[in-house]
This record gives C-alpha cells, structure tokens and sequence, in this order.
C-alpha cells in the first residue's frame, strides 16, 4: 500500500513541478486508477481518473481552464495523506496487539 501511495505522489509531484503548460499524457494516471482499483482504493482510483481525464482532455482543448484539474490534484493530494495516517494508525494498532495490549 506505502508503495502505491508513493507512486501516486510521485506522479502528483512531477505534474506539479512540470507545471500543467507541459504536454502531459494522463496515461500513468490510468495505470495508478487501475491499480488503485485493484488495491481497493475505490477513491483514489476516481481521482487518478479524474487527473487523466483532465489531462487527456487539456491536450485538445485550445484555452486551458486548469482550475477544475488543479482542484482535482489537490483533492488526490489530501487523499494520499488521509491514507498514510490511516495506515499508521493501523501499524499502531497492529502492534499495540502484538505486544498485548488490549482497547
């Protein structure tokens, strides 16, 4: 699972420091959704979805109204957090009860 969200962060990074004006090609997007979907991440999968839609769609499109994208990515970018202290807590708990603890 930390793997994934690193590669989804990784992406998110490189747009951003790319800057949107670059030609991207929403196709590692895809990959991340479908992954995503695979893990049960049914959220991240609709928000990789929406990124390369959005980037997919920019590539056509001769004024660029980037703010529903930009919108898109911050929302992933919450969402990758929201998992990792998720995950965390989970590790926590895991070990809480493998050295006896009990709630």
């Amino acid at each position: 699972m930390t793997e994934l969200l690193n590669d989804m962060e990784t992406a998110l990074t490189d747009l951003l420091q790319s800057g949107l004006a670059t030609t991207w090609s929403g196709e590692a997007f895809g990959k991340l959704a479908a992954s995503c979907e695979a893990r049960g991440l049914h959220s991240g999968a609709a928000l990789m979805t929406k990124i390369q839609e959005g980037l997919d769609q920019r590539v056509h499109t001769m004024e660029k109204e980037d703010m529903t994208l930009t919108e898109d990515v911050c929302a992933a970018a919450r969402y990758i957090a929201l998992c990792r202290e998720k995950c965390q807590e989970q590790r926590i708990l895991t070990r809480w009860q493998e050295e006896g603890g009990t709630l």
